[in-house]
């Protein structure tokens, strides 16, 4: 009976130690920077039209590795992600706006077109030349609108 009483105390010990290691590695809640939902809309300055599509990009300026993107949808809303959560981490960004439009191809019923709408100016195309600039704050509206110029 001795042996089976200190079996279990070393067991139970055991297990103390080991639960105590599991806690120490994974804390007592997320690590990291906290994610704050981002989501707006593109449009042009010119007409107030919205953007079609492309890409948005905000990149953060206190941490430029920290970047956020989102897909523009044809009514110009996008929501952005970073590293697989909703939205992007508080801070200054910089806002780059990629399209890219190929060429119409021929169908087998004639040439195949779409229409994009205005093009978005290339100036938005590369966060050294683009003026967007958006701070994310906890506080930020969720619906962004953002105003850009036509090619």
């Amino acid at each position: 009976m001795t042996k089976d009483l200190k079996k279990t105390g070393f067991f139970s010990t055991f297990c103390l130690v080991v639960s105590c290691l599991a806690l120490s590695f994974t804390g007592c809640g997320e690590q990291g920077p906290k994610y704050y939902p981002v989501e707006g809309k593109v449009i042009f300055k010119q007409d107030s039209s919205a953007a079609r599509f492309g890409r948005i990009e905000f990149r953060s300026e206190s941490d430029p590795p920290v970047i956020a993107r989102g897909k523009i949808q044809t009514d110009g809303s996008f929501r952005l992600q970073s590293n697989g959560k909703q939205g992007t981490v508080q801070g200054m960004h910089s806002v780059v706006i990629i399209q890219v439009v190929g060429t119409p191809r021929q169908g087998s019923s004639g040439p195949v077109v779409h229409d994009h709408g205005l093009g978005i100016a290339k100036k938005y195309s590369d966060h050294r030349t683009s003026d967007l600039k958006v701070d994310v704050q906890p506080e930020t509206s969720k619906q962004l609108v953002l105003e850009v110029d036509a090619r």
